[in-house]
């Protein structure tokens, strides 16, 4: 039987639950092991070691069905299972487990945020933030899209973030557009184009309605330029006012940045709320 229907160490007997002779056995010395020190990467190498299968044919263990084994309250007797250990070892084994988990990498509000707000810079899509004990660097940022995986310690994503943040407090200049963007269509402009296009199609409107909605496409257009201006002019007052500091500015960054952009080589990027990027090349200082 390849796959299981009953948690390991139980087996049926007349359509119920029993333990299992050998594979108790097994369930009591995990949990004796891991009770006195043995951590679940050594559990689960000894039992490789051993061959003892946890399936028919299957003898590979691995930390998390250690892990599993460990968290499963059947094994004290819930859900109308037999008990195979007590329960005072059941708690002190998951007590430990979730001591030992509070030594894992602790993640502070700052990159919380910028876990949030990280996309990528190819695609778009919102990268995700991993952590693997296994890597001498155990932190990752991955798009799900493009495939590719960047490894960078917390403190050197928050580093980089801070050294763009201190790039443009010392010339605030930067967060001006360089060119004209090549959307800068708002949503009512996007409204009222699709609005003259359906007038053109149905060729029902007369020429002078024609000309008035061409005229309101233009003032929501500019409108839209005038309001871009207007965000950069308060980008450039931000961060005129602020000083260069080694610790992150938390308030100025939510003031003034829209999105962080990772590359597949690991340069990030700030998109600030006019949509400027900074920096907009790889090799931009």
């Amino acid at each position: 039987m390849s796959n299981r229907y009953i948690p390991y160490g139980y087996k049926f007997e007349g359509g119920q639950p029993v333990p299992h002779p050998a594979e108790s056995e097994i369930v009591r010395e995990i949990f004796n092991q891991y009770c006195t020190g043995d951590s679940l990467k050594v559990i689960a190498e000894e039992l490789t070691s051993r061959k003892v299968e946890y399936s028919q044919g299957k003898a590979n263990w691995d930390k998390a069905r250690i892990k599993r084994i460990l968290e499963n309250a059947r094994y004290i007797g819930e859900n109308d299972y037999p008990a195979i250990i007590e329960k005072e070892q059941f708690v002190a084994a998951n007590l430990k487990k979730e001591t030992t988990n509070t030594n894992k990498l602790i993640i502070d509000e700052d990159i919380k945020l910028f876990k949030e707000m990280t996309v990528c810079a190819k695609c778009g899509s919102k990268i995700t933030r991993r952590t693997d004990s296994r890597f001498a660097e155990p932190v990752s940022w991955k798009c799900p899209e493009c495939g590719y995986v960047v490894r960078m310690s917390d403190t050197t994503f928050k580093t980089q973030v801070i050294a763009l943040m201190n790039m443009l407090i010392t010339n605030p200049d930067m967060v001006y557009p360089t060119d004209q963007p090549t959307e800068v269509y708002s949503i009512e402009s996007k409204r009222l184009v699709n609005e003259f296009y359906r007038a053109m199609d149905s060729k029902q409107s007369s020429e002078d309605e024609l000309i008035k909605l061409a005229m309101q496409i233009g003032a929501a257009n500019y409108q839209a330029i005038d309001s871009r201006g207007a965000i950069s002019a308060r980008l450039a007052a931000d961060f005129g006012k602020a000083e260069p500091q080694d610790t992150f500015q938390r308030q100025l960054f939510q003031r003034t940045v829209r999105r962080i952009q990772l590359s597949p080589d690991g340069t990030l990027s700030l998109e600030l709320q006019n949509k400027k990027i900074i920096p907009e090349r790889n090799d931009q200082p």
